[in-house]
C-alpha cells in the first residue's frame, strides 16, 4: 500500500519528514493526548522529529509499511494509523494505533481508515490477528473500532498508566476470518 484513496479526496501514504509541522501543530490538542496511549505531553518538535525518524527507519528495516498518515487531497497530514512496531512476516499479530486532527473529528475519516488499514495488514502484511485498546471513557475510538468489524474481547482493569492513575481499557481484536468473512 504505497497510498490508498480514501473519500473526498483523502489518502493513506508513508509518513515523511515533511510531516513534522503537522504533526506537531495537531498534536497540541490535549483531548487527542487524552484519549491515546503513547503520545506524550506536552508535544515538542523534538518528540515528531524521533517519532518520523523512527518511522522512516523501521520502514527501511521492513519489506512494507506499517504506519500510514492519513492526508488531505493538499497532501497536508491529518492523522496517522499504523502498527508502529510491527515486524512484517516475523509475527502474526498486531497491535493498531491511530489519531485524527480534531477538525476532522466525527466525519468517518477514521472509520475508513482504520477499515482500509485492517484490509492491508492481513491482505498485504501477513497479519492473522489485529488488536487495539481504546481507554474506558473513548466512546469514539470505540465505535470506530466497531465499525471497522473488530469485536470487544475484554475490559482491562488498572492496565494502563494515564495521567499518573492507572485506568482500564477496552480491548478490541480483529481476525483476518473476521475479514474473510465479510467479503463472502
Amino acid at each position: 500500500m504505497n497510498e490508498r484513496h480514501l473519500d473526498d479526496g483523502f489518502r493513506l501514504s508513508g509518513v515523511e519528514r515533511r510531516d513534522k509541522a503537522a504533526v506537531v501543530e495537531h498534536l497540541q490538542e490535549k483531548e487527542i493526548w487524552e484519549n491515546t496511549l503513547d503520545i506524550p505531553w506536552p508535544y515538542t518538535e523534538d518528540d515528531a522529529t524521533a517519532w518520523i525518524e523512527g518511522r522512516i527507519q523501521h520502514r527501511s528495516e521492513q519489506p512494507k509499511e506499517t504506519t500510514f498518515a492519513l492526508r488531505r487531497a493538499d497532501g497536508r497530514l491529518v492523522g496517522v494509523v499504523g502498527a508502529d512496531d510491527l515486524d512484517v512476516g516475523a509475527s502474526h499479530r498486531a497491535r493498531i494505533g491511530y489519531w485524527l486532527a480534531k477538525p476532522y473529528w466525527g466525519r468517518g475519516l477514521m472509520t475508513k481508515a482504520v477499515t482500509r488499514y485492517a484490509e492491508y495488514a492481513v491482505t498485504e502484511l501477513d497479519v492473522v490477528r489485529l488488536t487495539a485498546e481504546v481507554f474506558a471513557w473513548n466512546e469514539a475510538s470505540a465505535r470506530v473500532l466497531q465499525k471497522a468489524g473488530f469485536t470487544q474481547e475484554g475490559r482491562l482493569r488498572k492496565h494502563r498508566e494515564k495521567d499518573g492513575a492507572l485506568v482500564d481499557v477496552r480491548y478490541f481484536g480483529l481476525l483476518r476470518a473476521d475479514l474473510d468473512g465479510a467479503r463472502d
